[in-house]
């Protein structure tokens, strides 16, 4: 038996205009035109209410995730007056990978711009990711692993798709995505701030990441000072020009038979790395 309160009417038709509007925004057109977002399921849909309240529209609520989801629909309540309970039809058609929670925002729920630099800081930069999965996955480990921001050239799969929110598990809400027209206005960027740019590929001239580690936070290592990880296209990686724009290569070693690491993973291994010089340094 569901609880939700009785004074709060039931979303019961699934063809509804407002059900398709907001169904509508898994498409990049409908999110530029609206100034809209989905934000599906209950992790994202909590460090949305908790981080952003102030961009929250509408909370949907299937009836069964109304007592699953308790938390999830108290803090969206603390932030929107509009929260939904919906019955498991119109859930279905509002979004099939919610978990039975989603919610709409407003693209401000995304912080644009990078704080003040500070020494030692780790950036991540996404040139051409076109993978939603990989570009949330890799936003999730930059905020996990302390990254002061992301760095997204234009044609990466922008942070307000729904699949990104999704893999993000609503680190987008966290941490800064800075989306910048090319990447030598990155390179530019970087370099203002103080800070390297540190390539993710292998081959002659890398340098080798635990190599990296073991100098630690001698002034030889590149980790130990200001830096920002550069991950390419999942399927053809850093472009000749974007690699001789880097101030470094760096190469991940491996001892398996694998040809190499999917760039959400090699994301985890550079910035895990990051975070243990910084935390040496402390």
């Amino acid at each position: 038996m569901s609880s939700f309160p009785e004074r709060l009417t039931l979303l019961d038709n699934p063809r509804a205009d407002r059900v398709r509007r907001v169904s509508g925004l898994v498409g990049r057109s409908a999110r530029l035109r609206s100034g809209l977002m989905l934000v599906e399921g209950p992790q994202a849909v909590r460090e949305l209410a908790r981080f952003r309240p102030g961009a929250v529209r509408d909370v949907y609520v299937r009836e069964d995730a109304w007592d699953t989801h308790a938390d999830v629909v108290e803090a969206a309540r603390c932030a929107t007056r509009w929260v939904h309970p919906v019955t498991n039809e119109v859930s279905a058609v509002l979004s099939r990978d919610s978990q039975g929670v989603c919610a709409v925002a407003s693209h401000d729920a995304l912080v644009r711009e990078l704080p003040e630099p500070s020494v030692g800081e780790t950036l991540v930069v996404l040139a051409q990711g076109r993978d939603p999965g990989n570009v949330g996955t890799i936003i999730r480990t930059a905020d996990a692993f302390g990254a002061s921001g992301v760095i997204t050239v234009a044609g990466t799969v922008e942070a307000t798709n729904p699949k990104v929110v999704r893999a993000s598990a609503g680190s987008v809400f966290h941490v800064p995505v800075c989306v910048v027209p090319s990447f030598e206005e990155v390179r530019f960027l970087v370099h203002g701030r103080g800070a390297a740019l540190l390539g993710t590929s292998g081959g002659a001239g890398s340098v080798d990441l635990a190599q990296m580690l073991v100098q630690g936070v001698s002034v030889r290592s590149r980790l130990s000072q200001s830096h920002a990880w550069v991950f390419g296209n999942e399927a053809t990686g850093l472009s000749g020009a974007q690699m001789r724009l880097c101030d470094a290569l760096v190469s991940i070693p491996m001892s398996g038979d694998a040809e190499s690491l999917n760039v959400a993973s090699a994301a985890t291994v550079c910035l895990f790395a990051s975070q243990t010089v910084r935390g040496m340094a402390l």
